[in-house]
């Protein structure tokens, strides 16, 4: 599906007017607000910000006159969605619904449990606190747990679906269940006890000695500034395939949609058999009572009953916009004025993560790193500039009108301005400072990996980084949610760090990658795969010939269906072993063997810190049980 046209953010009142497709600049949860923002532009907005930049020609940098005009022209011409504003509320049919399909997924004939899994855990989001539709849901998902052998999450649903007064007529059914559970955990510990002997786990630690102030960043790195790079990391001394430089904690991070009955919203674990619901949203889940009273403290309370909004009405960034702003209001425990005077006295120009004390930083310190991010406003064109206000004025909206600001915000236009600027700052650094959470899928029938993301997240070490489409750093998720920053391609003494922002040559050719970035990020990407035009990899092994020293096709196969084993012994062999070669070999850059190469060793970097989805095993043949007897369901 296409996006529709709009006007070009380079558009200038005095030239011609250029058309652009959207679709290389939102993500396709943005396309019905684009539709609707391109209706809006067509009927009233655009004429009425010419008129406006005609009597004043400074008028596209006013943030206030263009909110006027974007609020004046909203009533008549947005869809009806996005003006009502419905509440996110529990719905007793929904969960029923949502259950009886779950249902339907485990008979013999079917046998799609991770689908049930998926349709309960929907359900529950759906359920009232200790109704019976909630107590239904946990058993019921405590059947498949015990046909996929996961023993302890079974046990653990019996014991939510008693707290949830589980109907008496049926204790029986839950009593019998437990006594098959326990007997086969007890067999299964042993059995878990010997696999853990034979597959240690490798934890993630940094190759250098960190900063004294600032343990998570390698001390050879310094941020640095001048024109042409603006703020940037070098290193002052040779780092080498493998290195880890960084393990940075992200302020702010959200789930995709398709996720969030799959992972608690929190922490990101995937703990499908055993999230539990908000009492106050449909929209997130959560692993554990702890994760669920944490996300309430940082940043829930201010985004409970807008989430579901932010994400569907407006799309991925906006709703991480949305969980940054929610999370400074709680540092300041709800005190908009206390933030203003923050914000007031914060010499922007001053705040430099690279020189902060780390290990005393206050969240308020913290977050003042956050707020000096990038926000690219100056350089965004007016189509641009005008979007970004619309999706503050929007979330702005259901912020107040949902939440326990409303009667500050109310009572008091200054923090009622303090809420909007808020959003539509961290709007607008989110979009530039970004870093998409991802991780490798199993597919064990077919043997291979797909790479999927699950979240977005904005990191305050990792954003100083610059981009380049031939990177030399990696980013890796970990499963605590850190990103670990790797080297995957030799980096000189007072060289600089090149993160990729997500568009890498290998996979996208220059034209698209420098239209994206243009577009996106505001700047024009002249980086040495843009400077040289280097390949895809799809080019590369077109041009592979006869150079046996070269490592062939079979060989790369070979790699990939031996990481398909998930051995981690053998995964950490080839790690090791592709290391060597990419530090000896690095000048051959950007060939086939290079690059080939660096692709199993990325691959083999994740099979080892252990960031493969389980997910897998949801579809996991049982051996004792052959299906679920549909009286077994509720």
């Amino acid at each position: 599906m296409p996006f529709p046209t709009v006007y070009s953010p380079r558009y200038h009142p005095n030239s011609e007017m250029h058309f652009i497709d959207l679709n290389t600049i939102y993500h396709k949860e943005e396309w019905g607000l684009t539709a609707q923002f391109e209706t809006l532009w067509h009927k009233t907005l655009g004429s009425s910000l010419q008129s406006a930049i005609i009597n004043n020609p400074n008028a596209t940098q006013s943030v206030e006159m263009i909110a006027e005009i974007v609020r004046n022209c909203l009533s008549s011409v947005m869809h009806p969605n996005l003006e009502k504003h419905y509440y996110d509320t529990k719905n007793k049919k929904l969960a029923v619904s949502s259950r009886v399909r779950g249902n339907k997924m485990v008979g013999k004939s079917v046998n799609r449990l991770n689908e049930a899994i998926v349709l309960y855990n929907e359900s529950l989001s759906d359920t009232q606190a200790n109704s019976e539709e909630r107590s239904l849901a946990y058993a019921n998902r405590s059947i498949v747990c015990l046909q996929l052998h996961r023993y302890e999450e079974c046990l653990a649903n019996i014991r939510l679906a008693r707290e949830s007064n589980y109907p008496a007529r049926l204790a029986e059914k839950l009593s019998q269940r437990e006594a098959v559970a326990k007997k086969a955990l007890a067999k299964a510990m042993k059995q878990d006890a010997k696999r853990m002997e034979e597959d240690p786990k490798e934890e993630l630690r940094l190759s250098h000695p960190g900063h004294e102030h600032m343990p998570h960043v390698a001390n050879c790195l310094q941020l640095q500034q001048n024109e042409q790079y603006g703020r940037h990391v070098i290193t002052t001394r040779r780092l080498k395939v493998g290195d880890v430089v960084m393990l940075d904690t992200p302020f702010v991070k959200t789930l995709q949609e398709d996720c969030r009955y799959v992972r608690c919203d929190f922490c990101h674990a995937e703990r499908p058999f055993t999230l539990i619901p908000c009492e106050g949203c449909t929209w997130v889940m959560y692993c554990s009572q702890e994760c669920l009273s944490k996300a309430f403290d940082q940043y829930h309370r201010y985004e409970c009953g807008v989430m579901r909004d932010a994400y569907s009405v407006c799309g991925r960034f906006p709703a991480t916009a949305l969980r940054a702003t929610a999370t400074a209001i709680s540092i300041f425990d709800g005190d908009l004025v206390a933030l203003q005077n923050h914000l007031d006295a914060l010499d922007e120009s001053q705040v430099n993560g690279f020189t902060m004390d780390w290990r005393t930083a206050t969240p308020k310190d913290v977050y003042s790193t956050m707020h000096v991010l990038t926000t690219n406003q100056e350089r965004r064109g007016l189509v641009d500039r005008t979007y970004q206000i619309l999706v503050a004025i929007l979330l702005h909206k259901a912020m107040v009108e949902r939440t326990e600001l409303e009667p500050t915000c109310k009572a008091s236009p200054k923090m009622d301005k303090l809420l909007f600027d808020l959003i539509l700052r961290h709007a607008q650094t989110i979009r530039c400072n970004h870093q998409l959470l991802s991780f490798y899928e199993g597919q064990p029938q077919e043997k291979v990996f797909e790479h999927k993301l699950y979240g977005a997240a904005c990191y305050p070490s990792v954003s100083m980084l610059n981009h380049s489409c031939a990177s030399n750093v990696r980013r890796l998720i970990l499963p605590d949610g850190r990103c670990a920053m790797i080297v995957i391609r030799p980096i000189g003494k007072d060289c600089q760090l090149f993160d990729s922002y997500g568009l890498h040559h290998l996979v996208e050719d220059r034209v698209l990658r420098q239209r994206v970035i243009r577009l996106m990020f505001n700047f024009q990407c002249s980086c040495e795969a843009c400077t040289h035009n280097y390949r895809t990899f799809k080019e590369l092994s077109f041009q592979y010939g006869g150079d046996f020293t070269l490592i062939s096709h079979s060989q790369q196969e070979g790699i990939y269906k031996t990481l398909a084993t998930r051995n981690r012994k053998l995964a950490l062999k080839i790690m090791r072993e592709l290391q060597t070669d990419l530090n000896c070999k690095h000048s051959r850059y950007p060939s086939y063997d290079v690059c080939g190469k660096m692709r199993c060793y990325e691959l083999s970097l994740c099979l080892v810190y252990k960031y493969v989805s389980e997910s897998f095993l949801y579809c996991r043949k049982c051996t004792e049980l052959q299906h679920l007897h549909p009286e077994s369901l509720s």
